[in-house]
């Protein structure tokens, strides 16, 4: 029944997105692209493409940091316009896809200042999707006072929910006996990447749950499998990276590590949940995974992570793999109709574009040579459909 009505709130924002598919690079443009021998002439190629009006005020020898920044700016004005048009449940739905990029800019501002960065040069290079006026208001730390810098962001900014989740969280895991000066020395020695998975677990099971309870029927069976499947995604690359991290040299510490970061969603949780969390190799995360869609497919031709010396640029690695696989499921999302899950796989498809286009940029700019084996790491959206 919810097809019946989908058109009269949400069909116009639903046609622009499936109009700027029309813009994704094709194989044969990237084909070109490889040829490219120089960034000017990567950015004249690009200047006849959908991406021609963000590089045209630019100097031919554009850095590959702003080439990154002015793909991004184009990514967001498409989905400022896309939100200009949205009302209701779309438009909550849009405001938590942004969630993402806030988080990130948040943690990476926080980690620039824990630094001692300029502020303005911090604010220069936020993502433009994570955006938001209250960013501006994160103080410049004093001394060290990690606990105002926190609270800062508690109060400030449309993230603080999940940022007072993690704190409270963490807090907890200390010991009974802890002091103020403990705490301080938490936040001080916390590491970025350690904060920004934990918030963006929090992120992506609030986002299923707000998916679960409140959208239309068909755009929730499309986006719940999607989001399933990264919560899996997401799961496996925790338990692969931890696999032989010298850092979590007990294994207490490595299962209450892995438990903190791996979302409690997805097909792999609960029941697979004691076998991975207890996984200590490769062929163990393999076994854990093995009934469940076709992780332990995905996962045979993984690289060992104990091995981790014998890794190069013609390594596929796990990420690589399961990029593929979501590049995959993003590009299917477009048949169905009259769904938000179409919004979804768009934006996380043009990130993979970006990533493409700059990948292209540094190996251009490093001059390798054309049978160089990091030029086959790419993958092209919607490739996939024409296999």
């Amino acid at each position: 029944m919810d097809l019946c009505y989908f058109a009269v709130d949400d069909g116009y924002a639903e046609a622009i997105i499936r109009g700027l598919r029309a813009g994704f690079l094709n194989e044969a443009q990237y084909t070109q692209m490889k040829s490219c021998t120089s960034i000017p002439e990567l950015k004249s190629f690009l200047e006849e493409t959908d991406y021609q009006n963000c590089l045209q005020a630019d100097q031919p020898q554009i850095a590959t940091s702003l080439l990154r920044q002015r793909l991004k700016k184009k990514l967001a004005d498409e989905f400022d316009y896309i939100e200009a048009q949205a009302t209701g449940t779309l438009s909550k739905f849009l405001f938590h896809l942004r969630c993402r990029f806030m988080i990130d800019n948040v943690v990476n501002m926080i980690e620039g200042l824990k630094n001692k960065i300029d502020i303005e040069v911090l604010l220069s290079n936020i993502d433009p999707l994570g955006w938001f006026p209250e960013i501006k208001n994160i103080k410049v730390l004093e001394g060290d006072d990690y606990a105002n810098l926190y609270r800062d962001v508690l109060i400030d900014t449309p993230i603080g929910v999940y940022f007072m989740k993690f704190l409270d969280e963490s807090i907890e895991n200390m010991h009974e006996n802890r002091t103020m000066n403990d705490i301080q020395n938490l936040f001080k020695e916390m590491k970025p990447e350690y904060i920004r998975t934990s918030l963006k677990k929090m992120w992506l099971e609030d986002f299923f749950r707000y998916s679960e309870e409140n959208l239309p029927q068909t755009s929730k069976e499309g986006l719940v499998s999607l989001l399933k499947f990264e919560a899996d995604f997401r799961t496996i690359q925790v338990i692969y990276n931890s696999i032989g991290n010298r850092d979590l040299n007990t294994v207490a510490r490595i299962q209450t590590t892995r438990k903190q970061l791996c979302p409690t969603i997805g097909t792999l949780y609960p029941d697979c949940e004691r076998q991975y969390l207890a996984a200590a190799q490769l062929e163990a995360l393999r076994e854990a995974v093995k009934g469940t869609e076709n992780y332990r497919d995905l996962l045979k031709d993984a690289p060992d992570p104990l091995k981790r010396e014998e890794f190069n640029v013609s390594t596929r690695t796990l990420d690589d793999i399961m990029y593929d696989e979501e590049c995959r499921r993003y590009a299917l999302a477009f048949d169905g109709q009259g769904s938000y899950a179409v919004f979804y796989a768009y934006l996380k498809l043009k990130e993979q574009e970006i990533r493409n286009i700059v990948w292209l940029a540094e190996m251009i700019s490093r001059r390798l040579a054309k049978n160089h084996p990091g030029w086959k790491k790419i993958i092209i959206p919607f490739s996939h459909l024409r296999k």
